[in-house]
């Protein structure tokens, strides 16, 4: 039951990620959360299937979970019980309009047709249905990790928007992992090469790591990272309160153009579906 699957770089898998990659992928899914509860959802590419099994215990109606890979939909099955699907994210294994949330964490920039798997998103999503979207961010990210070879086509935040407004009708826009904020914004105590950070002796480095031991102790804590690992489950369910916001990059904020921000990756909350795409 605790076996791991093979740890290549193309998926999250929680004994092995580095630090930095397992907290991002947890803090997306627990800003998932709120969606789910009593909804039918989909997590396309669930990968090792905790963030699936996540969204069921948080009270979804149903999780169906669909990745490509036949060894992943294997292994969360056997180690989260839950119904994993073999299945190729530009055709989705799902009837028309069988989900009210399409849950799709860093898969987009996975593929070589993003159109169509968008125009799959909304044909599985009923009336109403809600799709939340992440993907690196292409004019910060790469000052944060190196390139990808997973990747086959990463995006900036207008394309990125393009392809959801020509099927959503409501965008709601999301960052993760600031690089920068403007110096009189509180989103600085997160940033990684902050205003604050950058000059010497007022202390806002020291400030960020003493909120963070306070208030978001897990970021910064080998234990509590040791212990998220063995179960991301309740990891996702447990998060730490809203003034761990404060001085958390892996949390998930309201885009804020007003402050000048610049992150890594970009979150959507993609509604009201444009009349006649769902066939």
């Amino acid at each position: 039951m605790r076996d791991a699957l093979e740890f290549t770089g193309e998926r999250m898998v929680p004994e092995k990620a580095d630090a930095n990659t397992f907290w991002e992928h947890l803090y997306r899914y627990r800003f998932a959360v709120p969606f789910v509860s009593g909804r039918r959802v989909l997590d396309i590419a669930c990968g090792e299937g905790y963030g699936t099994a996540a969204l069921l215990r948080a009270g979804a109606a149903s999780v169906i979970g669909v990745d490509v890979s036949a060894e992943a939909c294997a292994h969360a099955t056997r180690r989260y019980g839950i119904e994993a699907r073999v299945g190729d994210a530009q055709k989705i294994p799902l009837p028309d309009a069988s989900v009210e949330v399409v849950v799709s964490f860093e898969t987009i920039e996975h593929l070589t047709r993003p159109d169509l798997f968008l125009d799959e998103c909304v044909r599985v999503l009923a009336p109403g249905g809600v799709c939340i979207v992440s993907t690196p961010n292409r004019e910060a990210y790469h000052e944060h990790a190196p390139a990808n070879p997973f990747h086959v086509r990463e995006m900036n935040e207008a394309e990125f928007t393009a392809l959801l407004r020509a099927r959503f009708g409501k965008i709601e826009m999301f960052t993760q992992r600031p690089k920068t904020a403007a110096w009189w914004s509180l989103r600085s105590l997160a940033g990684e090469r902050a205003f604050w950070q950058r000059v010497r002796g007022l202390g806002l480095g020291r400030l960020r790591r003493f909120w963070q031991k306070m208030f978001c102790r897990e970021v910064v804590d080998p234990l509590a990272l040791a212990r998220a690992r063995k179960n991301p489950v309740p990891a996702i369910l447990t998060g730490p309160g809203r003034l761990a916001h404060l001085a958390n990059p892996f949390a998930v904020r309201r885009q804020n153009a007003a402050t000048g921000e610049a992150a890594a990756y970009l979150v959507a909350v993609a509604s009201q579906v444009h009349a006649g795409k769902i066939i």
